[in-house]
């Protein structure tokens, strides 16, 4: 929160004197700073030794969450000594573990700036730091800037950096460790690769082509130049989250900075994503940063949505768009169909509730509705209005209201009246369409998952295709007509999805327009996304939607072809006993379809199917199986099937723990993690989850294993008993990162269906802040459940 008499914070001038061995550090703090009063300044397990100005002692007092400094009104700098001790989770400045060794890394997102010095943690207070750091001889020290000297003294190193630009607290980095450093420019930038293991055991060289691409994009597109001299990518060996923006050092976790000849298409895509994402952060976040947490969305919305676009310049044959509604369109109306969802701006009060907006509200969610105005507007007079803003608020702090106004200055339309609505208000609107007399008649209320009826309306750009041609209008009532012609020959509502809504066309006539429209990829995913959530709350049966589905069983396109794997993958799980054979037909029919493609993507998605299909069909399971021995020759995208169908059909859980315990690379080790929670004999799976809360994983990783349980149907029991069993142990190894959160809400409302009571029981004994979504998300899947094998 702002600090009620601090006005102005210029600089900080840090020192760290770091016991590596020891785990702990001493530092001193020189703050230069204006208030009208006593001074606060943000630290949490410091221990303040003294605060000085100049060389007059000031009293203080040390609360758990702060010092408090009695100056009256000040200007100028505070010298505070401080000692503190490296954490061993995910927050503040803490260790990472790889096999004997370690690194101590940052991650100060969003309010941990506080672990590691005394600080002003707030984004609005921006300030320059300059840093000098003294550890072992034998380490290297890293920090957002260049160094400037080092030099080694009494056996102790001492490294001095450049000074920052002015920015915010939770961007600042260190980190020290024996680290390889790789080198490489994009124009007069320094571009750098660091790890912590042998030479040449991550490689690197994709990571840097990846990194200059967007670098190239984005300084194109912004018009502003990537503004510090180098740039740093971290591989960091134990990492709660994907990456962090940290500006001019990037954190990430090593699977997404190393690709090689036998890295999956999957994962490579997935390295590029992530990439794309921090460095857009270098503009939208770093440069120009939000006032207040409350904004936090635009940060990450802002980097999700330009990150797919400077992956799909640098690598169009991906077609990431058609990724982006699968994935954050998609994940984010699973989010916000919920009633116990929240605005994308929601208001915080205190640092506790920040770490629980980083979710698919203000990651996809915002993202979703940035690309619904990109549309709305055009994407040259979008690209115009954001420039103009980054240029105004640059080395500053801004609001979405300022991004707003640039967008509508530059494209003449109302667009601080559209993105108001949509981003105070929870949910999104599900369009009723039925024809009469000749019109088109679109009705608005809020989509609920759970089901039942909320008149509410939005501000919506809607679009349609009327026999090829494109018609368009704001609706922002909750009922319009649409004169459409005397006969139409086809239609189709929210071209290629930009629209964050749903459509429930209704009338056989209406039906038939639709299906006689030319629907691109983007068009089908549509409708068959919107018939998962016309399933989901109770609009249309199940009878229906597996009509619908049937329709697309033998589309030969990526992006319907992988909404309707997913979906069927989810409904498997929940009803294993009457979805298995519908499963499994439609998962060997794209199996098929899919041997005959050489593209990427089809080589991916190939992967991804044959492992669904281990998980439902025997005989396949023990054919891909089968391929163990010969493991190095398989295509890198389909290992993972046959490691999973060799779990299935040999049920061997010690020859599957020696490959993982020998796997060289993070994507090897998760495939056998995958195929530690694939086996049919739920008691080995059960093993298997007790396996990693040995410390013989890390544990970034235990999430990954609760998923890969949770998908199969064998095992939804043993995944819900172990996470009852072991909630206390995930609250405390995710503790301030919101990992335990995301868990709940993605694996447990699945495997505690036919477990409701129970679930209710045991979130009164443990409130965790995703109960109640997790609770809603379950009710709803327990009541579709029910309902599949009510069937006959």
């Amino acid at each position: 929160m702002f600090q009620p008499f601090v006005q102005l914070v210029r600089q900080y001038d840090l020192f760290f004197d770091i016991d590596f061995s020891g785990l702990s550090f001493t530092g001193k703090a020189t703050v230069d700073l204006d208030a009208t009063g006593d001074i606060s300044l943000d630290a949490v397990g410091l221990q303040v030794k003294s605060v000085k100005h100049g060389n007059r002692n000031l009293p203080y007092k040390q609360t758990s969450n702060a010092v408090e400094i009695k100056t009256g009104k000040f200007s100028g700098p505070l010298d505070i000594e401080f000692s503190g001790k490296v954490s061993e989770n995910f927050t503040g400045f803490y260790k990472a573990s790889y096999g004997d060794g370690y690194i101590l890394t940052t991650h100060l997102e969003a309010v941990q700036a506080r672990k590691l010095f005394p600080c002003l943690d707030h984004p609005a207070f921006k300030a320059v730091f300059k840093l000098v750091v003294r550890t072992g001889p034998d380490l290297k020290v890293i920090s957002n800037m260049p160094v400037e000297s080092e030099e080694v003294r009494a056996n102790k190193k001492v490294v001095s950096f450049k000074q920052t630009p002015k920015m915010s607290t939770y961007l600042f980095y260190l980190g020290v460790g024996k680290f390889v450093e790789e080198h490489n420019r994009h124009g007069q930038t320094h571009l750098y690769a660091a790890h912590a293991r042998p030479k040449g055991s991550i490689k690197t060289e994709f990571s840097f082509e990846a990194a200059q691409k967007v670098l190239d994009y984005y300084e194109s597109y912004f018009g502003i130049p990537y503004q510090l001299p180098k740039l740093h990518q971290v591989a960091v060996p134990e990492f709660a989250y994907g990456a962090m923006e940290n500006w001019g050092a990037i954190t990430y976790r090593e699977i997404l900075m190393h690709v090689d000849q036998n890295t999956s298409v999957r994962a490579k895509k997935a390295v590029a994503g992530v990439i794309a994402h921090e460095i857009a952060h270098m503009w939208f976040g770093d440069l120009v940063t939000m006032k207040w947490w409350d904004d936090i969305w635009l940060n990450e919305s802002f980097a999700t949505f330009m990150g797919h676009h400077a992956v799909d310049q640098g690598y169009p044959q991906w077609k990431v768009w058609q990724d982006f509604v699968r994935t954050q369109t998609s994940g984010a109306m699973g989010r916000d169909g919920l009633r116990s969802t929240h605005p994308i701006e929601a208001r915080v009060k205190n640092p506790e509730e920040i770490e629980e907006l980083f979710d698919e509200i203000s990651y996809g969610k915002g993202a979703s509705i940035l690309r619904m105005i990109e549309a709305y507007i055009g994407p040259d007079k979008f690209q115009k209005g954001v420039a103009k803003y980054l240029e105004k608020f640059r080395y500053s702090n801004a609001s979405g209201q300022d991004l707003w106004s640039h967008l509508q200055e530059a494209s003449g339309t109302d667009v601080n009246r559209i993105m108001e609505a949509w981003i105070s208000k929870p949910g999104f609107p599900i369009i009723t369409a039925t024809l009469s007399d000749k019109k088109l008649n679109l009705e608005q209320e809020r989509f609920l998952m759970a089901g039942g009826i909320e008149k509410q309306s939005w501000p919506v750009p809607v679009t349609m295709m009327v026999d090829g041609k494109p018609q368009s209008l704001l609706l922002d009532k909750e009922e319009a007509q649409v004169n459409i012609g005397p006969s139409p020959k086809s239609l189709k509502l929210n071209v290629d999805q930009t629209g964050f809504y749903i459509v429930h066309y209704q009338g056989r006539e209406l039906q038939d327009l639709v299906w006689k429209s030319r629907l691109s990829p983007l068009d089908k995913w549509g409708l068959i996304s919107d018939a998962k959530a016309l399933l989901l709350s109770g609009r249309m049966p199940i009878r229906e939607y597996l009509s619908l589905l049937e329709r697309f069983r033998k589309d030969e396109e990526y992006l319907p072809m992988f909404e309707i794997s997913d979906q069927l993958e989810l409904l498997h799980v929940l009803a294993p006993e009457k979805m298995r054979d519908t499963s499994r037909r439609f998962h060997t029919d794209q199996l098929k379809t899919l041997q005959a493609k050489t593209d990427e993507n089809s080589i991916m998605l190939k992967g991804i199917v044959a492992g669904r299909l281990t998980l439902i069909d025997d005989a396949y399971a023990k054919e891909q199986g089968s391929k163990i021995k010969d493991l190095a020759s398989v295509d890198p995208d389909m290992k993972r099937p046959v490691v999973m169908g060799y779990a299935r059909s040999s049920n061997d859980y010690n020859g599957l723990i020696d490959r993982f315990k020998k796997s060289a690379t993070d994507e090897e080790r998760l495939r056998y993690l995958e195929g530690l929670a694939s086996f049919n004999k739920p008691d080995l799976v059960a093993k298997a989850l007790e396996f990693s809360l040995t410390g013989q994983v890390k544990k970034q990783d235990v999430r990954n294993i609760v998923a890969y349980s949770t998908s199969n149907a064998d095992a939804r029991s043993v995944s819900w008993e172990w996470v009852k069993t072991n909630i206390e142990k995930l609250e405390t190894m995710y503790q301030g990162t919101a990992q335990l959160s995301s868990i709940m809400r993605a694996y447990i409302s699945i495997a505690g269906v036919g477990r409701v009571d129970e679930a209710e029981s045991l979130f009164n004994q443990y409130p965790v802040p995703a109960a109640d979504a997790t609770l809603e998300r379950l009710r709803i899947y327990d009541r579709l459940a029910r309902s599949i094998m009510a069937t006959s």
